[in-house]
């Protein structure tokens, strides 16, 4: 059994029930407009789902908010400050980790939500993704405090939200640790298959609920042909499956 016909026999038991799997998609580090972006956009469109583009408030530029004009499904949401790296010497690298003051961390986080609502006005979405997908276990609670409605990061939510909603990613399209190229297809899928059948089963232990849509995560701006092969393949089979549902990004935030 190849890993597609996994795929396709997990959605098909989806099927079988008269389920739906809710599937969302975020794009991260956008700043400007750029023909990366530009095909992004187009396949999205072309693939008829939404996108979560996650913008660095500090360097975004109005070509950004002139790009995304004609492009009604994409909901910009705010990706940090800066994208800088405060973390510790020999820590993983973190914008708005636990060794800056709160206070810092909450004003630069207001001042993005600030910068991006005058840029895209009611179009952005009030919802956070901390840079590398780690923040300090006080910032959800500081984010609420903020402004914000909901935070995305990546893998199984945590079962304590401080009262805002977690619309995580559980699928990363690029190997960051190897050859920074496309993550080996069969691994891929075989995350998949587990994010399908955890909520087909109802499965928690950890792993978030099970109507907790399955997040596929994307870095327009580094992606190799690889990489665009890949996740046209994963479009190819998952837009348009009536197993699986796109719902409009702002329609996820829910605590």
């Amino acid at each position: 059994m190849t890993n597609w016909t996994a795929v396709d026999d997990e959605l098909a038991r989806w099927t079988d029930l008269g389920r739906r799997c809710a599937f969302w998609l975020r794009d991260d580090d956008a700043i400007a407009a750029s023909p990366q972006l530009d095909r992004l956009l187009h396949r999205c469109a072309q693939a008829g789902i939404p996108l979560g583009l996650a913008v660095i408030p500090a360097d975004a530029e109005h070509s950004l908010a002139e790009a995304l004009a004609g492009h009604p499904n994409v909901t910009p949401l705010v990706h940090g400050w800066s994208h800088a790296d405060h973390a510790a010497p020999g820590k993983k690298k973190c914008e708005f980790g636990p060794e800056r003051p709160a206070d810092i961390r909450q004003a630069e986080s207001e001042r993005g939500l600030s910068v991006l609502r005058a840029l895209f006005g009611d179009r952005l979405l009030p919802l956070f993704v901390p840079p590398w997908n780690r923040m300090a276990a006080d910032m959800p609670s500081r984010l609420s405090a903020a402004g914000y409605r909901a935070v995305s990061a990546f893998g199984p939510a945590p079962a304590s939200r401080d009262g805002i909603a977690w619309v995580n990613t559980h699928l990363d399209l690029i190997d960051w640790h190897g050859t920074r190229s496309a993550v080996p297809l069969d691994g891929l899928l075989d995350l998949l298959c587990r994010e399908l059948r955890d909520r087909r089963e109802g499965h928690q232990e950890g792993r978030g609920t099970p109507a907790e849509p399955i997040g596929l995560l994307t870095h327009h701006l580094v992606h190799d042909a690889a990489i665009w092969d890949l996740l046209d393949r994963l479009l190819d089979r998952l837009a348009g499956h009536p197993a699986v549902e796109w719902p409009a990004v702002g329609s996820l935030c829910r605590s």
